[in-house]
């Protein structure tokens, strides 16, 4: 868990807020000062750990989480890692090390784009997690070989446990929808959405790029991007230069996203990869026409508003055509086929529960 309310962040949050209270407890570890839902963690009577940076204060990071161990691993039944690599596997040896007999580690991720030097540390890590984690969880089918390995399939203690979330909480809303688009100023408006960390992996130039004509040529239409990162400024500044700035509107993280869903038109998530994404799963359980890239599986994918489109050179008139027809049709808004499926948080805390009860 970091400071920011990313995808990971909410697919914990979504099994800790319907879990049953009376089986499961959980506190967190975390190396940030801040951590994204603090408030709300610690109201229901969960603990938080800070610990200083790996990467800034690698030694006094090993020697805190040492000290933690030794002083409360016994009061624990199990640690649950969730990473998108394995380039940090402290957690889980220093698990081991103090006894904590069940450690889970939750892959979610598919790819690895921060460098070379990364990329050989997960590699390493890789053919040696069976070493330190006695569980081996992933959020994508896809995303296994990578992350893993093939092999680990056959290991019993390998599992699919899915992102989930609440359909109930982003269920459409046509007053909520008047309402919004009200009050973003979105009235008269076919309004674009985004909502992901503004980084490569989620490739938000190529929707700059790609939707600029239409952006340009049709007054109606708004681009909305809805997150932050490390690419905020390279991009406001790509929509500068593309003479679109003043039809992309950057809304930074917020805490209202799920009724920002509802203000929307049409779905877009152009990522060269992901696990499951979060905000794919909301989309659709808002009912929202959904544009996603061809590079991703079809795991996720539960409503028939649902396409895939290339996102190479060739891929621009594709979107930009795709966009055209989506926003123009609302008909089958709503109708969501994600209530009841196996990424309905309802269904699968069921399952969570029932893994964190057994014995390892």
């Amino acid at each position: 868990m970091t400071e920011n309310p990313g995808g990971i962040e909410s697919v914990v949050m979504n099994y800790f807020r319907n879990a049953d209270s009376n089986k499961l407890h959980f506190d967190f570890l975390s190396t940030f000062p801040h951590m994204a839902y603090e408030s709300e963690i610690l109201g229901a009577g969960s603990s938080i750990v800070s610990l200083p940076s790996r990467h800034a204060k690698p030694i006094t990071f090993g020697r805190r989480l040492d000290f933690f161990m030794k002083e409360h691993a016994t009061e624990y039944d199990a640690i649950w890692v969730n990473l998108c690599n394995l380039v940090n596997i402290d957690f889980l040896k220093a698990a081991k090390r103090h006894g904590i007999a069940r450690r889970i580690i939750h892959c979610h991720n598919s790819q690895n784009m921060e460098g070379p030097l990364k990329n050989m540390v997960h590699a390493i890590h890789r053919g040696r997690i069976t070493e330190y984690a006695t569980d081996f969880w992933t959020c994508s089918e896809e995303a296994t070989p990578w992350f893993y390995g093939e092999s680990i399939r056959s290991n019993p203690a390998y599992a699919y446990i899915p992102n989930a979330i609440d359909p109930e909480e982003v269920r459409f809303d046509r007053e909520r929808r008047d309402t919004v688009r009200k009050e973003m100023g979105w009235e008269g408006k076919k309004v674009l959405g985004n909502v992901a960390r503004l980084h490569p992996q989620k490739n938000q130039s190529f929707l700059l790029e790609s939707l600029a004509p239409l952006l340009k040529k049709d007054s109606t239409f708004q681009l909305v991007l809805v997150g932050d990162g490390i690419l905020r400024d390279d991009l406001q500044q790509q929509a500068e230069e593309l003479e679109i700035r003043h039809k992309v509107e950057f809304l930074g993280l917020r805490a209202d996203v799920k009724d920002l869903y509802q203000g929307m038109d049409v779905f877009l998530l152009p990522s060269e990869y992901e696990g499951v994404s979060m905000s794919f799963l909301e989309a659709q359980a808002n009912g929202l026409p959904c544009l996603i890239s061809d590079t991703l599986s079809d795991e996720g994918i539960v409503n028939g508003s649902v396409q895939k489109l290339p996102i190479d050179a060739s891929g621009a008139q594709a979107w930009r055509s795709a966009v055209q027809d989506l926003s123009s049709d609302n008909s089958m808004r709503g109708l969501t086929a994600l209530r009841g499926s196996a990424y309905d948080i309802h269904v699968q805390v069921q399952n969570l529960q029932s893994r964190l009860s057994q014995k390892s």
